[in-house]
């Protein structure tokens, strides 16, 4: 294979330019499979409007399964342990071949909740107390309240993560359990913050209870992880913390004044639950639909690792890296189509409300989830190395060359 230079490309490229008119054990078999659902509102699909579909139906629609739903909205750990303990629920925990749990936020919020009504006005939702007191009150004395009201909560907690393993296993020594970790359901974008002027001093008091949120939830989270670590065979991760960073505000309700996923969040769920698990999970429309529907100014918000998850769960066409305008090649038309984007993003445009996920699976060929001035350049450095000097050059050595 002959190398181009990609310096050479860059300059070819840019000339070509001026010139056009401007993703074994788990795997998944055909029989029906029984998915159990535990845990707590976010189980329950709390928020959900009629017609959205919550995690579990994802689920059953991509593991051809059928779903039993025992979560209870408000539950906590130790809710959780009292239903494993219940013998009328034996049978549905014997049989099933995956159970899905998200269980554990409630064991803060609700001491939270009840601290923080302390602060609260008559008429504020938990979300406007959280708002003012990053305004108004003296951050550092707060998160030292809180820091006494959730240390038993929290240790309990972490605590009973083993013994809801142990009562599973006990119950079913086969099933695949896969637990969710937590999220943290405060993140908004700076537009929100300046939107209710918040000035420099407030959003750092803002990220500061941000960060204590998402410190306790890493703890519950880390006793997460270190029960499935025990036994990885059967018991698996949805690291949806991670899943929801950098986009929270899309993925829950938050600026709705609610904590509950959104439809794109219980997507983003199901994704995740379905990548920890592995194996066969067939495409469905419904990660198509999804997809198709989010605009380039959600898109830019979600980690590329989720969306990655969920289109590898979408029964949408392929579409050719770089081929923009679906003629089945990469070419300086694509390119040019990609700057005229680019261009109107940077002058204030709102092409990135009306332009489409679609769109950006072929324009965005260095993967970062957003048009950016290098995927034109890119996408021109490929043209000229495959169509016009008949270079074999694949897009990692356009993107990445060796050094």
């Amino acid at each position: 294979m002959h190398h181009f230079s990609k310096k050479l490309l860059a300059a070819f490229s840019a000339a070509v330019l001026t010139a056009a008119s401007v993703p074994a054990s788990m795997c998944v078999s055909a029989a029906e499979k029984n998915i159990l659902i535990l845990g707590d509102s976010i189980s329950a699909g709390n928020g959900l409007a009629a017609g959205e579909s919550g995690y579990y139906d994802y689920l059953a629609a991509s593991l051809s399964g059928t779903v039993t739903n025992l979560a209870q909205s408000g539950a906590t750990t130790a809710d959780l342990l009292a239903v494993l303990d219940n013998t009328a629920n034996a049978a549905a925990i014997s049989g099933a071949d995956y159970i899905c749990i998200s269980i554990g936020s409630n064991d803060l919020m609700q001491p939270a909740k009840s601290y923080l009504g302390e602060f609260r006005r008559e008429g504020e939702e938990m979300m406007d107390t959280v708002r003012r007191v990053a305004k108004e009150g003296d951050i550092q004395t707060i998160i030292a309240g809180l820091t006494r009201t959730l240390r038993t909560p929290r240790n309990t907690a972490k605590a009973s993560y083993a013994d809801i393993a142990s009562k599973i296993r006990a119950l079913n020594p086969n099933a695949v359990v896969v637990m969710q970790t937590l999220y943290n359901p405060f993140e908004v974008p700076e537009s929100y913050l300046d939107a209710h002027k918040f000035s420099e001093i407030d959003k750092q008091n803002f990220r500061d209870l941000l960060n204590y949120v998402s410190n306790n939830e890493r703890q519950l989270n880390d006793a997460i992880k270190s029960v499935a670590a025990a036994d990885p065979q059967h018991t698996k991760v949805a690291d949806i913390m991670e899943a929801f960073a950098g986009g929270g505000w899309l993925f829950d309700r938050v600026l709705q004044k609610d904590i509950h996923p959104t439809a794109l969040g219980h997507a983003a769920i199901a994704a995740s639950i379905l990548d920890a698990i592995g194996g066969n999970a067939a495409k469905t429309k419904m990660f198509g639909d999804m997809l198709d529907n989010l605009t380039l100014a959600e898109c830019k918000y979600i980690p590329a690792a989720t969306a990655k998850k969920m289109q590898k769960l979408s029964d949408s066409p392929d579409v050719l890296r770089g081929d923009v305008d679906g003629s089945g090649k990469v070419s300086n038309v694509d390119a040019q189509s990609v700057v005229t984007v680019y261009a109107a993003i940077v002058a204030g445009t709102d092409i990135e409300s009306k332009t489409k996920y679609p769109y950006l699976r072929g324009a965005d060929v260095n993967g970062d989830m957003q048009i950016t001035a290098e995927d034109p350049q890119y996408i021109l450095m490929y043209y000229v190395a495959n169509y016009v000097a008949n270079q074999q050059t694949g897009w990692d050595e356009i993107i990445a060359p060796a050094n």
